[in-house]
């Protein structure tokens, strides 16, 4: 309950009408990427009910874009189990402290991450050998669901550019099964939204 709390109240003062207008009026501005997370269509494990309401704010963000004439792409920027390791792929471990109290340069602690991080959104990764052991064929269907998801609530929202269906998926992606995801991804896109843009990155 703590946790909706707080993301309500996060999602109604980060981004406002006001913000959207200010960009549009800029003229420096003329397409937004709205990062999501596949857990907001549909949740799992600690973000169940956690991020209820998410889909709301979506909306909102997506109408005013219209309103002011800016497109939206729509980023999938978590994927179950992180595509690649990292805490904006809605990873909170893999990480280790390598000091308590650091002086230079500012009383600082330091932790190392980039030695360490795994990402097993595709399989289980074996860190110590740099490959993975098997493939979780689980998640790949989880994150195809989502982007019907996406596809079936705002294929005929005006405002949409496109999506991108999972970001930033990190060098060790078993490369083959990766392109499969984006092909079939691909096909569920372009079926129900043919102007789409299909972005990956």
């Amino acid at each position: 309950e703590e946790g909706n709390r707080q993301l309500r109240n996060h999602w109604k003062t980060w981004v406002t009408e006001d913000d959207i207008k200010k960009l549009a009026d800029s003229g420096a501005v003329n397409s937004l990427r709205l990062p999501v997370g596949d857990f907001n269509f549909e949740p799992y494990g600690p973000y169940i009910g956690c991020t209820d309401g998410a889909l709301d704010y979506i909306e909102n963000l997506l109408d005013w874009a219209h309103e002011y004439g800016l497109s939206v792409l729509i980023d999938v920027h978590t994927a179950k189990d992180s595509q690649n390791g990292f805490d904006n792929s809605g990873k909170t471990l893999g990480f280790e402290w390598t000091s308590t109290l650091n002086v230079y340069p500012r009383n600082l602690v330091t932790f190392q991450h980039w030695p360490i991080r795994t990402a097993e959104w595709m399989g289980v990764f074996d860190r110590h050998n740099g490959n993975y052991t098997s493939i979780n064929h689980s998640n790949i269907r989880h994150s195809l669901r989502v982007i019907q998801k996406i596809v079936d609530e705002y294929s005929g929202h005006p405002a949409v550019l496109g999506l991108e269906p999972v970001n930033e998926p990190w060098e060790k992606t078993p490369i083959e099964h990766l392109k499969r995801f984006y092909w079939e991804g691909y096909l569920i896109v372009k079926k129900k939204a043919p102007y789409w843009k299909y972005i990956m990155h």
